[in-house]
């Protein structure tokens, strides 16, 4: 038991809140594990990469999108991290849970969100929406951390 609790990690990785000039931020419905979930698009870091370096991938893999589709680019200062509750009671779970870095990236006006240009099939759908309905409508896991990002935004 000591041996598997000694390699379990937070995953480190990086989300984006991709927001519009009529202050909607875009959420995303997963098409992989766990289906049909709403979130804001994350992704993990690989071994030697930055953050900046897998924000860009990810958005390219995960939505299509690179950076010439941004007017804004702002990172948060901070890392947020969530727990997953099963984590402590399953010692067969690979992680305690995952550590992001958030970027709010605003959408030029004149360019849509267009999955099909996206390399993974990582999202079946996307929708505009506020942030209260993105905290209001994401698991119980990561509802602080939506919370940060919306207090956050709020001040930008």
């Amino acid at each position: 038991m000591l041996h598997s609790m000694s390699t379990r990690f937070f995953r480190a990785g990086v989300g984006t809140v991709i927001y519009n000039q009529k202050n909607e931020v875009a959420l995303f419905q997963r098409a992989a594990y766990p289906i049909g979930v709403w979130q804001f698009q994350q992704g993990g870091v690989d071994l030697g990469e930055s953050v900046e370096e897998t924000l860009w991938r990810e958005l390219k893999e995960e939505v299509g999108l690179t950076i010439e589709d941004f007017s804004s680019v702002i990172e948060m200062p901070r890392w947020t991290v969530y727990q997953d509750d099963n984590s402590v009671i399953d010692s067969t779970i690979s992680r305690f849970g995952q550590a992001h870095r958030w970027f709010f990236l605003e959408l030029k006006p004149d360019k849509e969100i267009n999955l099909s240009e996206a390399t993974d099939d990582e999202f079946s759908d996307f929708r505009w929406t506020t942030f209260p309905e993105a905290i209001a409508n994401t698991t119980k896991l990561k509802k602080h951390v939506y919370e940060e990002l919306a207090e956050f935004y709020s001040k930008m």
